[in-house]
């Protein structure tokens, strides 16, 4: 079946499938011309991964501004190759940490604005390589440091030797890394046992569908304009759609603004079809067509 919509999907990824096997399911069912997902999840992780279809993959940038979180599993008392239960295990230690406070007082080194390194085991390219690639082939390479935003680790649940834990951060966090890291702070080793992702800008674990669940697929999708909660809303008639698809500007005299936001406005057509954004160029004082959808 064709299907020429732009938009997204927002999936609950089951257990044990990669990202790509919900981009292959999803292609099973409907051949869309551009497909890709925002933000991949482990083969063990399961919770929200959006899909954008068409047009709407214009759009992969904002997801990676978007605030994520997660709650996660961790296990106390060994460590594996890939800080998760995906890898061999290679250490472990009877010195598994008790007091709940000095938990708490470690993971709260862990709040703010941090540096991370992310696991050997991870998609992350080095020198147009895998990081994967090199852990796979036993090649020792350093990998460097990224900062990464924590505001919040909630314990949820502490029962010797597991702590559950929700966890709000930014993109390129890495959880598998926090449980490794946290195992050593403590003195211990640790490992991340499970993870769910429930959070992502403005989705939530309810807002996502599963995979098995996908038809009618046009019921499914939503406008991407959906990630845009604050954004100033303009409609179009007929003649400023047509301008606006072939790339005219626009003064702040022509769509009658009072005033200038930071903020891309979004512009919908006569039937009140989201069709794109406008944003503003400072230097030449005019506001511009960006990211645009087709309505097919």
């Amino acid at each position: 079946m064709a299907f020429q919509n732009s938009g997204i999907f927002i999936i609950n990824k089951p257990f044990q499938w990669t990202s790509n096997d919900v981009i292959r399911k999803i292609k099973s069912n409907c051949k869309f011309k551009k497909i890709g997902h925002a933000g991949t999840l482990d083969p063990l992780a399961t919770g929200i991964l959006p899909i954008l279809v068409n047009d709407s993959t214009k759009y992969f940038d904002y997801f990676q501004t978007f605030k994520k979180s997660y709650l996660a599993e961790i296990k106390f008392g060994f460590s594996t190759s890939s800080y998760d239960l995906e890898g061999d295990i290679d250490a472990k230690t009877d010195n598994i940490p008790q007091n709940i406070d000095l938990i708490k007082e470690k993971i709260s080194y862990f709040i703010g604005s941090i540096k991370q390194v992310p696991p050997k085991y991870s998609a992350i390219k080095k020198n147009g390589k895998r990081l994967y690639d090199y852990a796979r082939n036993d090649e020792d390479i350093e990998i460097e440091s990224r900062e990464v935003e924590v505001s919040e680790i909630k314990i949820i649940d502490w029962k010797t030797p597991i702590l559950k834990v929700i966890i709000n951060c930014s993109s390129g966090f890495y959880v598998r890394s926090f449980a490794n890291d946290l195992g050593k702070k403590l003195g211990s080793l640790a490992v991340l046992t499970s993870l769910s992702r429930i959070n992502y800008g403005p989705f939530e674990i309810k807002d996502s569908i599963n995979i098995e669940n996908i038809n009618p697929i046009e019921k499914k999708l939503i406008s991407i304009d959906s990630i845009f909660l604050s954004n100033k809303k303009l409609v179009f008639d007929v003649d400023m759609e047509k301008s606006y698809y072939n790339g005219k500007v626009f003064t702040s005299e022509n769509l009658k603004l009072s005033s200038l936001k930071e903020q891309d406005i979004k512009i919908y057509n006569s039937n009140d079809e989201f069709i794109g954004l406008l944003t503003y160029d400072n230097t030449k004082k005019f506001w511009k067509p960006k990211n645009i959808i087709r309505l097919y």
